[in-house]
C-alpha cells in the first residue's frame, strides 16, 4: 500500500472515530480529525464500506437521542450537592475569631417527567394506535384526467369585479 492510500485510510479511520465521538455531526468531526468536509462527502459517494460505517454512526446517534427521550419521559434523578457557608468559631490568642467555612451537603435532584417528550413519542411511534393530529390518507399512484372549464373572473384585491349591473344589485 502506497503512502498516499495509507494516509486516506488513516484519515477515514480518524474521521469515523471523530464522527462517533460527536454523534455524527460532520463539521465538528471533520475539524477534530483534520479532514476536509468535502473529502467526507466524496468518500460517502465513492466508498460503500465508508458509507456503511457512517450510516452505523448515524444509527448510534439516533439510539443515543432515543435513550434520552425515554429518560425524559420516565423522569430521573441526578446526584448533586448544595454548599452552605457556616460560621467557624476559633479562639486565637485569647480572642474569638469567626470565619466562614464551606459545608458541602450531598443532595439528589429529581427531574420530573416531560409531557412534551411523551406526546412526541406517541405522535411518531404511536401512529398505528391512532396518536396522530391529522388524518393521513395513503393512495395508490393513479392519476385520473378530468376535463373542467375554468372561467377567469377579473378581481381587485381578491374581490371579483361585477361584469354587469345585475351582479352589482344581486338581481
Amino acid at each position: 500500500m502506497g503512502k498516499s492510500s495509507y494516509t486516506v485510510v488513516q484519515q477515514k479511520k480518524n474521521l469515523l472515530e471523530a464522527l462517533r465521538a460527536n454523534l455524527g455531526v460532520v463539521e465538528t468531526a471533520c475539524k477534530a480529525a483534520g479532514v476536509a468536509r468535502q473529502n467526507h462527502y466524496d468518500w460517502l459517494k465513492k466508498d460503500e464500506k465508508y458509507a456503511a460505517a457512517v450510516a452505523e454512526v448515524d444509527d448510534v446517534a439516533i439510539d443515543f437521542a432515543e435513550s434520552h427521550l425515554y429518560k425524559a419521559i420516565k423522569g430521573y434523578t441526578l446526584p448533586d450537592s448544595k454548599v452552605y457557608l457556616i460560621d467557624h468559631i476559633e479562639v486565637k490568642g485569647g480572642k474569638t475569631v469567626t470565619t466562614k467555612k464551606p459545608l458541602v451537603v450531598p443532595i439528589t435532584k429529581h427531574i420530573g417527567t416531560d409531557v412534551t417528550a411523551t406526546i412526541f413519542l406517541l405522535k411518531t411511534k404511536g401512529k398505528k394506535r391512532g396518536y396522530i393530529e391529522k388524518t393521513q390518507v395513503e393512495t395508490e399512484n393513479k392519476v385520473e384526467v378530468m376535463n373542467m372549464k375554468v372561467e377567469v373572473v377579473p378581481a381587485v384585491g381578491g374581490i371579483p369585479l361585477a361584469r354587469s349591473e345585475k351582479e352589482v344589485h344581486g338581481v
